[in-house]
């Protein structure tokens, strides 16, 4: 934009219409009030924002903006869309000076003591990773040894599927979906006794 050219900040009703219906207005409009955003950057020091980001947050605010501006009052678009920016900025400078208030000590990674995280954040319903490793192993084991049948019988029950649920999936009897499962036991439990014998 070339310098000594006077910007401007009206627009009128039927420009606000099409800017919430229409894309390509959306946009001609935004850019019309792009020295607003870009005035805010400069004059706020908003050094740590890239300027790419600081317009998303700018069309993000133009958009609710639009969508919230009454045209029956007599406030100008123009000022109230810098209203709003200015308070969004606002509300950016303040998030990010709380951030820097917060003590070193609370800031540290997780990953920088792993033993007092370990040992002080742990969700007492969450498995044993050590305890789900050697079921599945021992599931894998069963499994290898199982027939078609049985495999497929184990697979639905893990599934959580019923005996009826699993005979009529499976196109046989109940009493076979039974014995099957009574096999996969079986199998289960002599693995078990295997791991724990080792």
């Amino acid at each position: 934009m070339k310098m000594g050219i006077k910007l401007n900040y009206q627009c009128d009703s039927a420009t606000i219409v099409a800017a919430k219906q229409d894309e390509e207005c959306f946009v001609r409009l935004f850019q019309q009030f792009a020295p607003v955003y870009l005035k805010l950057w400069r004059d706020y020091f908003l050094n740590d924002m890239e300027l790419t980001d600081w317009s998303q947050e700018a069309a993000l605010v133009f958009i609710k903006t639009l969508h919230r501006y009454d045209l029956s009052k007599r406030v100008p678009f123009g000022a109230f869309y810098k209203t709003n920016l200015r308070n969004h900025m606002f509300d950016l400078l303040r998030k990010k000076s709380a951030q820097k208030r917060i003590p070193e000590q609370l800031q540290a990674s997780f990953s920088s003591n792993p033993e007092y995280y370990a040992e002080t954040i742990q969700d007492p319903e969450a498995p044993d990773p050590l305890w789900c490793c050697e079921l599945t192993e021992r599931l894998q084991t069963v499994g290898a040894s199982c027939s078609p049948l049985e495999r497929r019988v184990l697979v639905a029950t893990l599934r959580q599927q019923t005996v009826a649920q699993i005979a009529q999936q499976l196109q046989v009897e109940e009493q076979q979906v039974h014995n099957a499962l009574v096999r996969c036991k079986r199998k289960y439990r002599q693995t078990t006794i295997d791991a724990a014998s080792v």
